[in-house]
């Protein structure tokens, strides 16, 4: 019977997730604390549909502040928006191993307007771009010299919103859930 007690025995987590927390962060914490996130890693999973069929990527990114920079061949994922301008971004700091490690697990399911940047098209834009993105870590791991590509689409994804995900809010009795849209997008 003890063991049966114990086991209905709520952990810090599990009190502090069933508290229904609903606090919002204040704007520009949420928007630091997401920019921060988004720095600590490189790798998304890039979602775009065409013809009611979806596709996720696992790709490379690169950000500035909320805004996300993805280097894409003449792929699936190209027609895929120019067929359909919807895009999804998902990015997690790492998969939880136990139920110990919950105030690890941050995230960020992000919707955006996607922008392609080609250097024929818009030059100025796509070497700004490139500035933002490390093309030289891949050309060079390819065997390839310094020299700008040109012939790469960037994706510049421009944030609609973004669900912003710490489970370690909890302990400062925030929502583990966080929504940012931009200041247009705001609620009147």
């Amino acid at each position: 019977m003890s063991d049966d007690r114990s086991a209905r025995k709520l952990t810090e987590f599990g009190r502090l997730r069933s508290a229904g927390l609903t606090a919002q962060l204040p704007r520009q914490d949420l928007e630091r604390r997401i920019a921060a996130f988004l720095r600590q890693g490189n790798v998304c999973v890039l979602a775009t549909c065409l013809n009611d069929v979806p596709r996720a990527t696992p790709i490379e990114y690169y950000s500035n502040g909320l805004t996300l920079y993805v280097a894409a061949s003449r792929g699936t994922k190209i027609p895929n928006l120019e067929g359909n301008p919807r895009i999804s971004v998902a990015i997690y700091s790492r998969p939880y191993t136990d139920w110990t490690d919950w105030y690890e697990i941050t995230g960020v399911q992000l919707t955006g307007e996607p922008e392609l940047l080609r250097y024929d098209d818009r030059p100025d834009d796509y070497v700004a771009a490139l500035q933002i993105y490390d093309w030289r870590k891949y050309r060079r791991a390819m065997g390839k010299g310094d020299a700008e590509p040109r012939k790469t689409t960037i994706i510049k994804i421009n944030p609609l919103r973004i669900e912003f995900r710490d489970l370690a809010l909890l302990r400062d009795e925030y929502s583990v859930l966080q929504t940012w849209v931009p200041d247009d997008r705001q609620p009147a």
